[in-house]
């Protein structure tokens, strides 16, 4: 997760003047390995970010996400889980 981002400064130095940005993740949300989430973004409740996205953008809540940049592939239930191989 990234919170901070910076503007471009002049020749002599290209990062310029640095501020922070909150990145916000809902309850439940899934966050796969080497993902990144860049600054000011918020990730709804319930979503599974794929192993590898970049999230360059909010996401809906209840969404997988996958790629570079991060786009929404599938709508996720929004009900309470079953465990695999639990009777129902």
């Amino acid at each position: 997760l990234i919170t901070a981002r910076h503007s471009v400064g002049s020749a002599d130095q290209r990062a310029g003047q640095g501020a922070p940005a909150a990145v916000t993740v809902g309850d439940g949300t899934w966050i796969g390995a080497n993902a990144t989430v860049l600054p000011g973004v918020t990730i709804g409740g319930g979503c599974v970010i794929a192993a590898g996205a970049v999230v360059t953008a909010d996401c809906e809540a209840n969404g997988l996400y996958v790629g570079v940049p991060a786009r929404r592939v599938k709508d996720l239930p929004a009900g309470p889980s079953v465990a695999v191989g639990e009777d129902e």
